[in-house]
């Protein structure tokens, strides 16, 4: 049982209850993040606590994994303290959000369509994405097995994301841009990446991708949208109009394409929702919100007591307003 369902189970019957209200840093949906962001405020969705421990008390990351990621938001954190303030002008702030994700739940189907580190501002219309591609022994695989194709991995994820931030944002505080790059075990955060973050890199030979909405391709798929849409359901939210998901999803032309080596393309493990049992094997997803999976007709039966009061899809009346 996930941290969600647990919380479902516990409070669901006081009145105004909202899965969106509890926040699990470790979380991998960003869909949730985004929304919780708005919502609780970006401090509360801070993840830089998760790099303060000890890299075995992190058991969702290998230690390589934890080590890079920490690097990054170090650096970060001694950018944002050596910034001088205005005179008239709040120091910015940037907090670490995400540290490992995919879109929403259960869309991420092969390694290459997980991101990494995501960082905000407090307006949550700045982001700044960064790619932490390792070794053999990093749990992500993003390995030297295919170290071309960092920069069209890492600059495909901020597309996306930047299409994910447009569509929960709409008419709202609209995401300004996804500024991304990547490390490597050899090469940390390029020096034109912090250097000005609102603006464009000077050369295309800088490993920096600055995504606004002059250069941003429609990059969600038709299915991201709709568990988005069921996301946002359980959330006790309206689904953005047709023409908003018409805006971010585009063609499968026009979306960027991301040719990896093997790894690249290697699935990620389905896991049962109830018994957390993984692997590659097929296993169902329910079939309303299209959010988890389960191994078995019994892991079914036995979670849906719970998953019922958080399981939700966009009613005909919803659509209908919406479209």
């Amino acid at each position: 049982m996930d941290g969600a369902a647990w919380a479902a189970d516990m409070f669901s019957g006081l009145p105004y209850f909202n899965p969106s209200m509890f926040i699990n840093l470790s979380g991998l949906c960003a869909s949730t993040k985004l929304i919780q962001c708005r919502e609780m405020g970006v401090y509360q969705c801070d993840v830089s606590r998760k790099f303060e421990q000890n890299p075995s008390d992190v058991v969702d990351l290998q230690r390589a994994d934890f080590l890079a990621r920490k690097k990054v938001v170090d650096a970060v954190e001694k950018w944002v303290e050596s910034k001088e303030k205005g005179e008239k002008r709040v120091m910015e702030e940037w907090l670490p959000i995400l540290y490992d994700y995919e879109l929403v739940k259960g869309s991420a189907k092969r390694l290459k369509d997980r991101g990494h580190l995501i960082f905000t501002d407090m307006t949550t219309t700045r982001f700044l994405s960064v790619m932490c591609f390792g070794d053999n022994t990093s749990s992500c695989e993003h390995n030297m097995s295919f170290e071309e194709d960092y920069a069209s991995i890492t600059k495909a994820n901020a597309q996306r994301f930047f299409s994910l931030a447009k569509y929960l944002y709409h008419g709202k505080g609209e995401p300004k841009f996804v500024r991304a790059t990547y490390t490597t075990l050899q090469l940390g955060l390029h020096p034109e990446f912090l250097a000005s973050v609102d603006k464009a890199p000077t050369s295309t030979d800088v490993p920096v991708f600055h995504i606004s909405e002059d250069n941003f391709v429609p990059s969600l798929q038709v299915g991201e949208v709709e568990r988005i849409d069921s996301l946002l359901a359980s959330f006790k939210k309206k689904p953005p109009p047709a023409e908003v998901k018409e805006l971010v999803t585009g063609t499968k032309s026009a979306r960027p394409a991301v040719d990896t080596w093997l790894l690249g393309n290697v699935k990620n493990p389905n896991v049962c929702a109830h018994c957390g049992d993984q692997g590659q094997k097929a296993m169902s997803t329910c079939a309303r919100c299209k959010l988890v999976r389960y191994c078995g007709k019994d892991c079914q039966k036995a979670a849906w007591r719970i998953h019922k009061r958080v399981c939700k899809a966009p009613s005909a009346r919803m659509k209908a307003l919406c479209a």
